[in-house]
C-alpha cells in the first residue's frame, strides 16, 4: 500500500493537468470535447504512411468530408474505417473527401506503424491515413473515445460528430454525405436545411477561439473574459458557457468562490442547450464537489441517458458508484470507458479517481500508474 501511496503523491501535479481539461466541450461533446458543430474543425498538418505532409486546409473547398479518429487497438475502428472506404467508393466520384487520423498511442514505434500499416493496406484504403504522434491533434480536439467521427462541410465546418461507432452511424454518416453533397430529393434537402445546429454570431466564434487557445496553454484567468464576451455575445450558443464553467471549475481550486459561478455557467449552457452531455457532466462535478452527491448522480444519470459513450461522465458515475460500496457498477463504467478509449491518459487518471472513491488505493494506483506511463513519463 506504501508504493500506491508514493504513486498518489508522485502524479498528482499530471492528474491535476488532466482533470482540468477533460471535461470542458460544446455541442459535439460527444465526441470532441473542444470543437463545437457550426465552427470551423482545428486545422493540422500530419504525416500520411509515406512521408508526405497532409493539411486539413487543403479540404476545406470541399463539401463533404469525414473525418476519423482511429486506432489498430481498435475493434471499432477497423468496422469504421471499411464502412467509410465503402462510402468513399460510392460518393467519391461525387466530391467525397476521408481523411483517417491514427491515434496509436503516445510515442509511435516502428511495431506501431508496421501494424498501421498493415491494416490500412488489408483494408485498401484509398483515403489518406495519417499520424498523429504525440496525439496533438487527439489532444487539440479533445477525442473522448477511439473511434471519434467529424462530418465536415465546406470550409471545414462540422456538422455533426460521433463516437465509439454505434450501429446507427453508418446510415446516418451516408444520409449526411448525401445533404452535403446536394443529393437529397428536394423535400428531405428543404427539411435538412430547417433542422441546422445553431450558428454563433462572429464576435461570440472569435471570443470563444480565443478563449480555448488561452486556456488550453494554461491561462484560465486570461480566458474567463473572452469566454464570458462569448456568452454575452450570443446568449443562445451553448458552448461558451461549457468552457467558462470549466475555466471557473478550474480556478476554484484557488478560489472557493468561483464554483458558484462555474454552477451557473453550466446552468445557462443547458439553458441554451438542454442535450447538452457535458453541460451536464460539468454541473455534476459542480454538485459532486460541494458535496451534493445525490444531485451529482442525477445530472449524470441525465448525461449518459444522452449519450452511453461520452467517456468522463462514465468515469464520474464510476466515482459515484464506487463511493456508495457498489463495486461492481464502479468497476463495470470503468471497463466500458476504458474500452472506448483504452490509450488516453486521461481516463486511467480518472478511472483512478473512481478507485480513490471506493477506498481500493492498490487499484487507484495500478490507474495512475498507467495513466503516468501512457503520458510518456
Amino acid at each position: 500500500m506504501r508504493e500506491g501511496g508514493g504513486m498518489f503523491g508522485k502524479i498528482a501535479a499530471v492528474i491535476f493537468v488532466f482533470v482540468l481539461g477533460i471535461y470542458a466541450s460544446p455541442k459535439a461533446a460527444a465526441a470532441f470535447k473542444n470543437v463545437q458543430t457550426g465552427a470551423e474543425a482545428p486545422a493540422f498538418k500530419l504525416a500520411d504512411l509515406s512521408g508526405n505532409e497532409v493539411s486539413l486546409e487543403t479540404f476545406k473547398g470541399d463539401n463533404a468530408v469525414i473525418l476519423v479518429f482511429w486506432a489498430t487497438w481498435s475493434g471499432r475502428s477497423l468496422e469504421e474505417l471499411r464502412d467509410v472506404q465503402k462510402l468513399v467508393a460510392e460518393y467519391g466520384p461525387k466530391g467525397l473527401k476521408a481523411v483517417a487520423v491514427n491515434v496509436e498511442h503516445e510515442h509511435t514505434t516502428d511495431d506501431d506503424l508496421r501494424m498501421i500499416r498493415e491494416k490500412a493496406a488489408s483494408l485498401k484504403l484509398t483515403y489518406p491515413v495519417l499520424l498523429d504522434k504525440g496525439l496533438d491533434t487527439f489532444r487539440n480536439y479533445g477525442v473522448v473515445a477511439v473511434p471519434s467521427t467529424g462530418t465536415l462541410g465546406s470550409g471545414n465546418i462540422l456538422r455533426d460528430a460521433f463516437n465509439g461507432y454505434p450501429s446507427f452511424v453508418f446510415l446516418e454518416l451516408k444520409s449526411q454525405v448525401e445533404t452535403l453533397l446536394g443529393m437529397k430529393p428536394k423535400e428531405a434537402a428543404v427539411a435538412a436545411k430547417a433542422d441546422t445546429s445553431h450558428k454563433p454570431t462572429r464576435p461570440a466564434l472569435l471570443n470563444y477561439n480565443l478563449g480555448r487557445r488561452l486556456y488550453a496553454f494554461g491561462m484560465a484567468e486570461k480566458a474567463e473574459p473572452k469566454l464570458r464576451a462569448a456568452a454575452a455575445a450570443d446568449p443562445a450558443w451553448a458552448a461558451p458557457n461549457v468552457l467558462l464553467g470549466e475555466v471557473l471549475l478550474s480556478r476554484s481550486k484557488k478560489d472557493p468562490g468561483k464554483i458558484a459561478e462555474a454552477k451557473k455557467a453550466f446552468e445557462a449552457a443547458i439553458a441554451s442547450e438542454e442535450g447538452n452531455v457535458v453541460a451536464r457532466t460539468g454541473l455534476a462535478r459542480v454538485y459532486w464537489s460541494s458535496g451534493q452527491a445525490a444531485d451529482a448522480e442525477r445530472e449524470i444519470d441525465a448525461a449518459l441517458k444522452r449519450n452511453g459513450t461520452y467517456t468522463p461522465a462514465l468515469l464520474l458515475k464510476a466515482g459515484i458508484l464506487a463511493r456508495k460500496g457498489d463495486v461492481p457498477g464502479a468497476e463495470k463504467r470503468i471497463r466500458e470507458a476504458i474500452e472506448l478509449n483504452a490509450r488516453d491518459p486521461q481516463t486511467y487518471a480518472l478511472a483512478g479517481r473512481a478507485y480513490e472513491e471506493g477506498k481500493d488505493l492498490a487499484k487507484a494506483a495500478a490507474m495512475y500508474r498507467k495513466a503516468w506511463e501512457l503520458n510518456g513519463e
